[in-house]
C-alpha cells in the first residue's frame, strides 16, 4: 500500500483544475475522510457541537498533507490563522498523536468574537456609507461574542490532547507584538483562515507567505471562488482575489480540496 505521503504527491501529480477534476478530488477526500473512523469521529464531534465550518474532505487533505511535510522535514511547524473553535489545530495534534509526528503548532487567534452590531439605525448608517463595513458582511467577517478559549480547552479536552501544547499568539494576525514575535520564524505548512475582506487576506499574504521554508505548503480557506466545479461551496471572490499575490512570491497553486487551495513554495 502506498504511503499516505506518496498518496499526496500522486494526488497532486494527477491534479488539474478542472470542473470535472475538482469535483472529483472534493468527492474523494470525502470518502477517505468518512473511511476512517477516528478522522470521521472527530469531524463527527465538530459538526454535532458545531465547532467550526469547511467540510468533511479537509480532514482527508491535512492527514495526506501533514504526512508529506512530515516526510519531507521530518519535524513540521505549523500555523494557524485564525482558529475559531479549534477544529483544525485539534486535528493536527490528533494526526500528529495518531502517526508519531512531530508537529510543532501555534495558533493565532484573539479567543473572542466579533459580533455583528444589533439592527438599527447606527448598523443601517454603516451599511449606506461605510465600504469597509459592507465588505466585512459580504465576506463573513463577524462572529458572536462567546468564551472561545473555554470552548477551544473543551475540544482538546474531549480528545484527550494537551491545549497547552500549542504555541498560543493571542490577538490578531496584524497585531504588531505578534508579528514582532513572529519576525523571524519559520513553518513547513501555514492555513490562512482569518479576515476575509480581500485587505485582511492580503495583509496575512504578505505577513506569513514568506515565513514558510521552500517546499513548505500554504493553504488558503475560502479561496476557490473562481474555480471550475459544481459539489462543493467556493468561499468568497475577496480571499481568491487575495491568491493572485501568491504566485509573484514563489508559490504554486498544486491542489484545489472544495475551497481549501493548496500553495507549495518551489
Amino acid at each position: 500500500m502506498k504511503s499516505l505521503a506518496q498518496q499526496f504527491h500522486d494526488t497532486v501529480q494527477n491534479y488539474r483544475n478542472t470542473g470535472e477534476i475538482n469535483d472529483r478530488v472534493f468527492a474523494d477526500f470525502t470518502a477517505a475522510a468518512n473511511a476512517d473512523a477516528w478522522l470521521s469521529a472527530h469531524r463527527a464531534h465538530v459538526e454535532a457541537n458545531q465547532l467550526g465550518f469547511g467540510d468533511r474532505a479537509f480532514h482527508a487533505l491535512w492527514k495526506l498533507l501533514l504526512a508529506a511535510a512530515v516526510e519531507r522535514f521530518e519535524k513540521v511547524r505549523a500555523l494557524e490563522i485564525g482558529v475559531f473553535k479549534g477544529q483544525v489545530v485539534s486535528l493536527w495534534a490528533l494526526l500528529a498523536r495518531q502517526y508519531g509526528w512531530t508537529v510543532h503548532i501555534h495558533g493565532i487567534t484573539p479567543f473572542q468574537g466579533q459580533p455583528l452590531p444589533s439592527a438599527g439605525w447606527w448598523r443601517s448608517l454603516q451599511a449606506r456609507f461605510n465600504p469597509r463595513f459592507r465588505a466585512r458582511i459580504k465576506s463573513g467577517d463577524f462572529y458572536p461574542e462567546d468564551d472561545y478559549e473555554e470552548i477551544v480547552r473543551r475540544h482538546f479536552s474531549h480528545h484527550n490532547l494537551a491545549f497547552d501544547d500549542v504555541t498560543w499568539l493571542r490577538g490578531y494576525s496584524v497585531d504588531h507584538p505578534i508579528l514582532e514575535r513572529l519576525q523571524d520564524a519559520q513553518f513547513e505548512i501555514v492555513y490562512i483562515d482569518g479576515g476575509h475582506t480581500y485587505e485582511a487576506a492580503v495583509a496575512d499574504i504578505q505577513n506569513f507567505a514568506p515565513k514558510l521554508r521552500r517546499g513548505g505548503w500554504l493553504v488558503m480557506d475560502d479561496a476557490a471562488y473562481d474555480l471550475p466545479g459544481t459539489s462543493f461551496w467556493k468561499g468568497y471572490e475577496s480571499v481568491t482575489n487575495a491568491c493572485r499575490l501568491l504566485a509573484p512570491l514563489g508559490f504554486v497553486n498544486c491542489l484545489n480540496v472544495g475551497h481549501n487551495r493548496v500553495f507549495e513554495r518551489v
